[in-house]
C-alpha cells in the first residue's frame, strides 16, 4: 500500500519545509482533510494524490517514496573477499558486495611469468577483463590473445580461461555478469 510508504515521509518533509497541512494542501490542490488523514496513514491516496503532493513539494515521487535511504553502500576493504593463489602469484580483491549475484568485479595483480587459471563461471555469464598496467597473455578454451595496457576483451565466462603474464607485473579489472542470453556473441 502507498500509504505506509508516503505518510510519514509527506510529514516530514512538510514539516522541515515549515509549511502547514493548509499551505501544503492548497499547494498541491487537495483538501486539507486528504493532506491530513494520508499523513497519518488513515487512508490509501490515489497516486494522482500522491502526484499533486509531490509536484507541490518540487519532488519526483520517487524521491518522495524513497526517504532518506542511503544511496551508497560503503565497502571497507577488511570486508572484502580476497583471493591469493597458492603459489602467491595471483592476488585478487573482488570489490563488489556478496550480496551482489548478477556482476563481480574484481582487481587483480599476478606477478612476472605468473599463471593463473581462472575458475569457469555460471553457465550464461561473461567476463571482461580489461588491463591497467603490463601485458596479460589470455587464453579461452584453446583460443588466445595478448591484452596490452587499455586494452579489453569480452568472452563467455562459463569457460576455461587462462591469464599469463609473460612480463612485468601486471594489474587489471575483471567483471563477471550474468546474463540472459549472449549479448555480444
Amino acid at each position: 500500500m502507498i500509504q505506509n510508504l508516503v505518510g510519514t515521509r509527506i510529514r516530514a518533509v512538510r514539516e522541515q519545509r515549515k509549511l502547514t497541512q493548509q499551505q501544503l494542501a492548497d499547494q498541491a490542490g487537495i483538501p486539507r482533510a486528504t493532506l491530513a488523514t494520508v499523513e497519518r496513514d488513515d487512508s490509501n491516496p490515489s497516486l494522482i494524490v500522491v502526484f499533486k503532493v509531490a509536484r507541490a513539494l518540487d519532488m519526483t515521487i520517487d524521491q518522495l517514496v524513497e526517504s532518506n535511504r542511503k544511496r551508497i553502500l560503503h565497502l571497507p576493504c577488511r570486508e572484502m573477499r580476497t583471493t591469493i593463489s597458492g603459489d602467491g602469484a595471483y592476488r585478487a580483491v573482488t570489490v563488489t558486495p556478496t550480496s551482489a549475484y548478477h556482476i563481480t568485479q574484481i582487481v587483480f595483480q599476478l606477478d612476472p611469468v605468473g599463471v593463473y587459471d581462472g575458475i569457469p563461471h555460471s553457465p550464461g555469464s561473461e567476463e571482461y577483463i580489461h588491463v591497467l598496467e603490463g601485458t596479460i597473455e589470455l587464453d579461452v578454451a584453446g583460443e588466445q590473445i595478448r591484452l596490452q595496457n587499455g586494452e579489453t576483451a569480452i568472452f563467455h565466462g562459463n569457460v576455461r580461461h587462462r591469464y599469463h603474464n609473460p612480463s612485468t607485473e601486471i594489474r587489471a579489472v575483471a567483471v563477471v555478469t550474468i546474463l540472459e542470453g549472449d549479448a555480444y556473441f
